[in-house]
């Protein structure tokens, strides 16, 4: 019998489908219930089409280093495993929540298992909001898909979104709607730009057209412009208002009149491949651009004047400070860096984001600087000492664009949660921090010495969980929680990432790049860490550890070995026991006595971890 949720939005076809099935035969729970912690399914699907196609809401497409991607659209989230019941879709680091799995119920639907709390969930996993964290002004709810980019009105310090729906729309501060939404036909949208004097904002969409507004009228401006064969990932006004500057997946930066909406100049083919960010310099005579680990500064006219290269993955975002000297930017390798623009020198790395950065942004008092992340964060960095100011500002799912208004006085973030959040700056400087110094330093006057605190590293570790982690949307056992030791060593091994790559195959890049869909939504990386071994059932894949008796007694297996204090050389660490590297006949060596490959296991305090080697390897 397999585990499966029926819900209302089932269709009457499927339903039939199910009833008429001699070979899936189930129970059917409350569709609130996702499967419980523990659950084990078939590794065959239940939804209209089976293994064959994919589940209701999912997508497949090819990302642009030619590798198939899966997307769950309802969560906004992707794998590159294809989706099956019984398969683990995410790999070990990409959930912001260490210690949680990303899996597919035997209908369709994502779910989330948590080790830490022993728990089953369909919302993603987040991290607890600290006692006494900063909480926003506003939340501005209106968009029904999430939101790509933010603008800040200088005159009226309105706030404006443009979302994956396909919408523009203008908001007070206090979350009043200003005017009706700006509608595009050409799908959903990735950026928008203000003109200088803010009569008109420019958007750009999946399709590869942009489209101009008029910001008081309410309406489009002429026809779409069109000219990239891809969907258009940036854009920019020259300070000057004569110039839009457009970067597209296509890998090329187009330059057009506003007033015509025709191409000023033959499109630029970058070295970076997709164009994510594109900004023109503060006096308007050179622009820069970023994409797959690059950044270059282009003269007026389109020459190549620097191809910066320093960072280890896609930059999504850059920034100049005001007098043109130096270069900010953003990258999917989770670091902020400042580069000196004449000669492209790395003058200064920020670290801190535990995922990658989506969007940053300067104080108009240059005293700062914003990034939003991956990590559901927006973090505020002082560029004086180079340090995070406070605490994270926290969303509830990733960052994918922030803004701050002229005055310095808020700022903004969205992202996949599909929510404006409005933030004091002031008040999160202010923070830890008497307000007089906090006042200070935002109407420029010298300030007091301070206690600033230390970035936060990236160590992998595990968080705190509060006991209503998964508030109503969860699924708890009823036996109750596992020994906290065991739960220590689990979540210690949790981290271990043991490769299933054969000796003899080439090594991949630190790294991988990021991508994005033609839907512009986030992938993520396509590198397998683990291989997990099938569980005893041929047909089964095992979801969590063995239970808490079946650990215990792992525990004190010590094959005649005593452990002391003392470590020996290629000898475990005290308190660990290694077993020996076992081979396993797999079930085709077993029927057909063929040279295969050989599935090992190595057990470790009640775990088993699966690889597998050549047959010829065999000592």
């Amino acid at each position: 019998m397999l585990n499966e949720e029926a819900g209302s939005s089932t269709s009457t076809r499927r339903g039939e489908a199910l009833l008429h099935s001699s070979t899936h035969v189930a129970h059917r729970t409350n569709a609130k219930n996702p499967p419980p912690y523990g659950a084990q399914h078939r590794q065959e699907a239940l939804w209209e089409g089976g293994n064959e196609a994919l589940p209701p809401h999912w997508q497949q497409f090819e990302g642009s280093d030619g590798s198939t991607r899966y997307q769950d659209d309802t969560l906004v989230i992707t794998s590159s495993e294809r989706p099956l019941p019984g398969l683990r879709l995410d790999y070990p680091g990409d959930l912001v929540v260490p210690g949680c799995e990303w899996h597919i119920s035997p209908l369709g639907r994502s779910y989330f298992v948590n080790h830490n709390t022993r728990t089953t969930s369909w919302k993603k996993p987040k991290p607890e909001r600290p006692a006494g964290g900063l909480t926003p002004e506003c939340i501005i709810e209106g968009h029904s898909e999430c939101i790509w980019s933010l603008a800040y009105l200088k005159a009226s310090c309105n706030v404006m979104g443009a979302s994956d729906d396909g919408s523009i729309r203008l908001w007070k501060r206090d979350g009043e709607p200003v005017r009706q939404p700006l509608y595009s036909d050409g799908g959903g949208l990735s950026s928008i730009a203000v003109s200088p004097d803010e009569t008109m904002v420019v958007c750009g969409s999946a399709d590869g057209r942009l489209r101009l507004w008029n910001i008081k009228e309410g309406s489009m401006v002429g026809e779409p412009w069109e000219g990239h064969d891809a969907a258009v990932r940036c854009l920019h006004w020259s300070p000057d208002a004569l110039e839009i500057a457009s970067g597209s997946q296509d890998g090329t930066i187009r330059r057009w009149n506003p007033n015509t909406g025709r191409q000023l100049a033959p499109p630029i083919k970058t070295s970076h491949g997709w164009v994510v960010a594109v900004k023109y310099s503060p006096k308007g005579d050179k622009f820069i651009s970023g994409g797959n680990g690059a950044i270059c500064i282009w003269s007026r006219d389109g020459k190549l004047l620097i191809e910066i290269k320093g960072h280890d993955d896609t930059v999504t975002s850059l920034c100049w400070s005001k007098d043109g000297v130096y270069i900010f930017s953003g990258s999917f390798d989770d670091t902020i860096r400042k580069w000196r623009a004449i000669d492209g020198k790395d003058l200064v790395v920020l670290r801190g984001h535990t995922k990658p950065v989506r969007s940053i942004c300067l104080t108009p008092n240059e005293r700062y600087i914003l990034s939003a992340s991956d990590d559901y964060s927006v973090r505020i960095w002082d560029l004086e000492n180079n340090q995070p100011v406070g605490d994270p500002l926290l969303h509830d799912d990733e960052v994918l664009t922030v803004a701050t208004s002229a005055d310095g006085t808020f700022n903004t973030s969205a992202g996949l949660d599909k929510k404006i959040y409005v933030w004091n700056l002031e008040a999160a400087l202010n923070q830890h921090q008497d307000a007089d110094d906090g006042n200070a330093k935002l109407k420029g006057r010298p300030a007091q010495p301070r206690v600033v605190r230390q970035p936060i590293p990236n160590t992998g570790g595990s968080a705190k969980y509060g006991n209503d982690f998964f508030a109503d949307h969860s699924n708890r056992p009823t036996a109750p929680p596992a020994n906290s030791s065991l739960l220590h060593w689990r979540s210690l091994f949790g981290s271990l990432r043991f490769s299933a790559r054969p000796p003899d195959a080439p090594r991949p890049s630190p790294r991988e790049s990021r991508h994005w869909n033609f839907r512009l939504r986030p992938v993520g990386k396509s590198r397998r860490t683990v291989e997990v071994a099938p569980a005893r059932d041929e047909d089964r894949y095992g979801i969590t550890p063995e239970t808490d008796a079946e650990a215990a007694a792992a525990m004190q297996r010590t094959d005649g070995d005593e452990v002391d204090n003392s470590t020996q050389p290629d000898q475990p660490a005290p308190a660990v026991q290694v077993s020996q590297v076992q081979p396993i006949k797999t079930r085709a060596q077993v029927s057909t006595n063929e040279p295969e490959d050989i599935v090992c296991g190595v057990n470790c305090c009640g775990n088993f971890f699966g690889f597998r080697r050549p047959a010829s390897h065999q000592s």
